[in-house]
């Protein structure tokens, strides 16, 4: 059974639809980046005392973690600084 839109309506709204979560995730993302770069340069420390003195592998390798995360991150960021 094939079903036929006039004008191809539901490719348009799909890819509307589509386009306009990729554009959220983009955001998300780069938001991400640019909290983990900060995040890295002067939280992590606060957040988490035993990565004082952490070397410049341990942050490439937890950046990628913190780009996905970063909420979470942020959110401890913010309850390490009020207490």
């Amino acid at each position: 059974m094939q079903l036929y839109f006039k004008n191809n309506e539901i490719i348009k709204i799909m890819d509307y639809f589509v386009s306009i979560v990729g554009l959220g995730f983009l955001i998300y993302l780069v938001l991400g980046v640019i909290f983990s770069i900060l995040f890295l340069w002067k939280g992590v420390s606060k957040v988490d005392p035993g990565t004082i003195g952490s070397g410049f592998f341990f942050k490439v390798l937890t950046f990628p973690g913190m780009c996905f995360f970063w909420i979470l991150f942020l959110k401890k960021w913010i309850k390490s600084s009020k207490s």
